[in-house]
């Protein structure tokens, strides 16, 4: 089964709408805001075309995560969306490297958010990232494996669809590896050991924690990854846990986080696992017996 079969198992019914999504937007606005988040994200935010948005990751000097969010231009400011429980330590880490240059930081849209998800195949509008005002609101569209997570702030969180509950909007984010740090990942965890290519540029300029990623793109891979797993039915993993090789029960990762799917039948969740273990189909072994299966 892929992460495909178990999202249209999720979410038979698009599109499917969550009333109190939890994110919130901070905006970057001056002449130097642009200047000032390219120099210190993953994502080349100079070449972001105006209204539209993309998925971009903050390291330290080491290349280690700190912090995740999307990064979209709308007239001549940034908005950086970022998971609710998240962004006061954005902002803490923006300021931090905010010295002399012409901008302010701030949050921007303190009302709800309402998020819709659809699949893109279903030709959702918007599907490759989007920044732009609806209805006089902030709304922020991104993209990931296959699904359009369209999020409206303040007096545009109205819509329609199927309710998505919290349990089921969980199992999605972990099906497409939509990390959160220090839940998901570890103060150790390396930006491209967390699924993020897509929020990391290769042919930007130098930025925080460049010199890792450049070094890892340059002569090989980390040695190890996170991965969308399916594990075999049984309670929730809200703390690490490890994973075995099945055969002779030597520990070869962790999973990190699992939920129970609706209904039980298995589990969703996000583990590290090195190179030989991370093909789609691969298995491995939980502590009490249990299996899981490598989706992605």
């Amino acid at each position: 089964m892929t992460p495909a079969d178990l999202l249209r198992d999720l979410l038979p019914k698009p599109p499917y709408h969550r009333p109190d999504a939890p994110f919130r937007l901070l905006q970057v606005t001056g002449p130097d805001a642009g200047e000032f988040l390219h120099r210190l994200c993953t994502q080349d935010v100079l070449g972001l075309p105006e209204g539209r948005s993309r998925k971009a990751a903050f390291l330290d000097a080491k290349g280690k995560l700190l912090a995740v969010c999307a990064i979209g231009r709308v007239a001549g400011a940034y908005w950086v969306e970022s998971p609710a429980e998240a962004v006061d330590a954005l902002a803490a880490l923006l300021e931090r490297y905010h010295f002399t240059e012409k901008l302010t930081i701030a949050p921007l849209a303190a009302g709800p958010c309402a998020e819709t998800v659809a699949f893109a195949s279903d030709g959702v509008a918007g599907g490759d990232g989007t920044a732009a005002l609806v209805e006089g609101a902030p709304g922020m569209t991104t993209r990931r494996r296959g699904l359009v997570f369209a999020r409206h702030y303040g007096a545009a969180a109205g819509g329609a669809g199927t309710l998505l509950d919290g349990v089921r909007a969980e199992c999605v984010r972990l099906l497409v590896g939509d990390v959160r740090v220090g839940r998901d990942s570890e103060p150790t965890t390396l930006g491209l050991e967390a699924d993020l290519e897509d929020a990391v540029s290769t042919t930007k300029g130098c930025y925080t924690g460049q010199e890792i990623v450049a070094r890892i793109h340059t002569y090989g891979h980390t040695n190890r990854k996170l991965c969308a797993l399916r594990l075999s039915p049984g309670p929730a993993i809200d703390a690490p846990q490890q994973l075995l090789e099945v055969e002779d029960q030597l520990a070869v990762g962790r999973v990190m986080r699992a939920v129970v799917a609706p209904g039980g039948g298995y589990r969703v969740g996000l583990g590290f696992l090195p190179q030989d273990f991370q093909a789609p189909g691969s298995v491995v072994a939980l502590a009490d017996g249990g299996r899981a299966t490598v989706l992605a």
